[in-house]
């Protein structure tokens, strides 16, 4: 671009025009341009503009104070380096609300917040950004989901009705029966964006909106009331997961602590026949720890609160609160404004009974749940590190766990304490120290826990498929309900796992984004383009993932007898903190060490660079308790519990490959780490999407008060940035944003044509060829350069911001 490109885009800058201004409190806002100057000889601009207030912004109303004002003055030659920005440009009024994103003239970061805050004023929840549609969290009851609009929605074209997840979900139904081709609706957002309650609507459109298939499925031997004892079961696994997989936190007060992806199953007539269920990196560790105003899972704040009066005594449950026990007390938050434990947990119960546990079953259940709050209570003694950790022969809790867990008491405290090393000669049992025996503890309700949690999941899909879990459907709608990207003051293992997973997830989005568009300029056969480049993650994803990344050397670190954080930091350290010019396409680039403090290490996410602490990291990836503890818990004459930990036992995974036929290594096979575990159903995950037409619902929370109509811009702006919305116009600014049907860019752009051109007006009996030459005349007479447009097909192409400057001409 040279600087007399720069001459047209500076005429779009007239007294009166209105841009946008960054703001600490409101992220953006709008200014009016009062002066202007340029200074073609010396190749300057200055520009001076006056902040509107909202009023002003809508209705053009007079300003009450001493507006703010805001200057701006730049070289031509800064413009064309970009090295200073034109202040981004605000969409006439006539576009204010638009259901389109991409469809604004000037496709900018704060039109798109501002265009959403409208939609949100007015009550509209819903917004297409081209692919994706973002849904904002109202916080309130909306009229948006009874059985009329649904009905509305089913075999319409997207586009038709106003944007709607309804309007989504008939997309990919109709994509499985057009094209045969399975589907996947990808739900993300931070936690209290409203992903779950999105997937709820989701699937009871897939059970009501296509009565005719539930009706062939009948007259062909098939059950209406089979379809609807599927969908029951469904939504009776959202109370039942909610209570065993969500907890209170400082951002939500029903948060997610794992992700999930049903898979809803259709047969040949495409009416559900069965669903599945699968569930990733369930966060153990909330278990054994909570941060301050923050609750254990929900589950444990149910029973305490209305386990039925003849359980409790046997529980041990008789005048307890969860202020008696150490793992429900720690964040001091034991209550939930508005939530009453003791109506959940009569929810819970029902919704386990539609599932296919019995009553016997979850009185089962519930002295396991009570068991692991006994086990947080057991109390560490010792004095010394030589003589080691030892519990009380009188520890009430200790006594209550060996009694509800049906487990031998002796050996149970014995390996609390004590940790065996075994050799080829030998096996030597030493002590722990009271520190180590706390992690053993703490160890074995995780591992409890966890385990309990996948035999709830495998139940649940038990009863889901009735009983034919391996069975393959003729075709099926995944809804993934994951996790967003998370950035606390204090990161850990868990969140390093789920920002992880959204570094995959975002290449698959942006990848999804470039093959569309890229195909869009191919079918429109534009020349003299190239391939628009993108901001490609893979080396943020190779610095997690790759063969000497950050999960290979803490596995690494992990199954070192001597292993620690901070050695595994100093190794992240060697690796990736080198010194001097770093390559940005490499894994370094996206590396940081902390200038201050050890033990920790910063990645560049897509979203934001987030700070790590090492502490804990070892511990919570090798997620291990002694053989002696397991063979102890196998060993119970607790059916449920034999149940829960014989079923589905992780594959170990062989230390060493057999050299040759009849040669195998001696070396036993190794527990796989939980690092590892996440990042093989990770790929698992991945594979599914990839095989599948992918649909992106992206949820919005719009403020942290969880106030109705509430809107905090600077939070939905920080939202945007992590999800990908910003991202996708990112992608398509890059090449030509803004694109006109042919006929409709004659029609209204045919007046810039100067007056000697006498060219015929188009009839229906002119050629393609026609109307292509007129269009190309018209750009011609409106663009000194070629560059900012292209004429394809059946559609005129712009380059970002070149139909505003059109329409300026007009």
């Amino acid at each position: 671009m040279s600087a007399g490109s720069i001459l047209p885009e500076l005429k779009v800058y007239a007294k009166g025009a209105k841009a946008f201004f960054a703001d600490d409190e409101l992220a953006w806002v709008q200014a009016e341009l009062k002066e202007k100057s340029v200074d073609e000889a010396a190749g300057t601009v200055s520009m001076t503009f006056e902040r509107l207030t909202p009023a002003q912004a809508q209705e053009g109303e007079a300003q009450a104070e001493e507006p703010t004002q805001y200057r701006f003055e730049a070289t031509f030659d800064e413009l064309v380096k970009k090295t200073k920005v034109l202040p981004p440009l605000c969409n006439p009024p006539i576009l204010e609300g638009i259901d389109d994103l991409t469809n604004l003239s000037h496709l900018n970061e704060p039109a798109v917040l501002h265009n959403l805050q409208v939609r949100y004023a007015m009550h509209n929840i819903y917004t297409y950004s081209g692919i994706v549609l973002v849904a904002l969290n109202p916080f309130a009851r909306v009229p948006l989901y009874s059985q009329d609009t649904l009905e509305a929605y089913a075999g319409r074209m997207r586009g038709e009705l106003e944007p709607h997840l309804f309007a989504i979900s008939e997309d990919a139904f109709q994509g499985m029966v057009r094209d045969k081709k399975n589907q996947t609706i990808i739900v993300s957002g931070e936690s209290g964006a409203g992903k779950t309650m999105s997937a709820k609507y989701i699937m009871r459109y897939f059970a009501s909106a296509h009565e005719d298939g539930a009706l062939r499925a009948k007259s062909g031997g098939g059950s209406s009331s089979a379809i609807s004892r599927v969908e029951e079961q469904i939504l009776a696994t959202n109370p039942v997961l909610e209570s065993f997989g969500n907890a209170k936190t400082t951002r939500n007060d029903n948060s997610s602590r794992f992700g999930k992806f049903l898979e809803i199953r259709f047969n040949e007539r495409h009416a559900i026949e069965a669903a599945f269920i699968r569930t990733y990196l369930l966060e153990r560790s909330r278990l054994v720890y909570q941060p301050a105003t923050e609750r254990n899972y929900h589950v444990f704040y149910q029973l305490l609160a209305a386990v039925p009066d003849d359980q409790r005594e046997r529980l041990g449950l008789k005048d307890c609160s969860w202020q008696s026990f150490a793992y429900t007390s720690q964040g001091g938050s034991g209550e939930i404004a508005g939530v009453n434990d003791a109506v959940e947990f009569r929810t819970t119960s029902e919704a386990l009974r539609v599932i296919g546990f019995s009553d016997a079953q979850q009185a089962q259940i519930n002295a396991l749940l009570a068991s692991l709050l006994h086990v947080g209570n057991i109390e560490m003694h010792g004095a010394s590190e030589r003589l080691g950790a030892s519990i009380a022969d009188d520890d009430a809790a200790c006594a209550r766990v060996v009694e509800l867990m049906g487990i031998d008491g002796t050996l149970f405290r014995k390996w609390l304490t004590k940790k065996q090393i075994v050799t080829r000669s030998e096996k030597i049992v030493s002590n722990l120290t009271r520190a180590q025996a706390l992690v053993v503890r703490d160890s074995v309700a995780k591992f409890v826990y966890a385990h309990l949690f996948d035999f709830i999941v495998r139940t649940i899909n038990r009863s889901l498929t009735g009983g034919d879990i391996g069975g393959s459907p003729a075709s099926f709608i995944g809804v993934l309900d994951i996790y967003g990207f998370e950035h606390f003051e204090h990161n850990s293992f868990e969140q390093f796992c789920i920002n992880y997973a959204n570094e995959k997830l975002q290449q698959n989005f942006n990848r999804h984004v470039f093959k569309l568009e890229q195909e869009e300029y191919q079918r429109e056969q534009l020349a003299n383009w190239t391939f628009v480049d993108f901001q490609d993650n893979q080396p943020c994803i190779d610095l997690i993932e790759g063969k000497l990344g950050v999960l290979a050397l803490l596995d690494e670190e992990s199954r070192l007898q001597q292993g620690s954080d901070r050695t595994f930091a100093e190794k992240l350290y060697k690796q990736f903190a080198v010194s001097g010019r770093v390559d940005p396409k490499t894994p370094a680039a996206f590396f940081r060490k902390p200038r201050f403090g050890a033990d920790a290490f910063t990645i560049r996410h897509y979203a934001h660079d987030v700070e790590y602490e090492a502490e804990g990291f070892i511990e919570k990836n090798k997620d291990t308790v002694p053989d002696e503890i397991q063979n102890v818990l196998r060993a119970s004459t607790d059916s449920l519990l034999a149940a829960v930990l014989a079923a589905n036992e992780p594959e170990a995974q062989p230390a060493a490959a057999q050299s040759s036929v009849g040669r195998i290594s001696v070396r036993a096979a190794r527990k796989p780490t939980l690092g590892a575990v996440f990042k093989h159903s990770l790929v698992s995950l991945m594979e599914t999407i990839e095989a599948t037409e992918s649909h992106y619902i992206r949820c919005i929370k719009p403020n942290e008060a969880k106030q109705a109509w509430l809107w905090d811009a600077q939070m939905v702006l920080a939202q945007l940035r992590a999800c990908g919305v910003l991202e996708t116009i990112r992608i398509s600014c890059a090449g030509y944003p803004s694109r006109l049907p042919i006929p409709d860019f004659i029609h209204r752009y045919r007046v810039l044509l100067p007056a000697a051109d006498s060219s015929p007006p188009m009839t229906p009996a002119s050629s393609v060829a026609d109307y292509r030459q007129l269009a190309e005349r018209i750009l011609r007479a409106a663009f000194s350069e070629s560059d900012r447009f292209q004429v394809g097909l059946t559609k005129v192409f712009f380059r970002a911001g070149m139909l505003a400057l059109i329409e300026k001409q007009r």
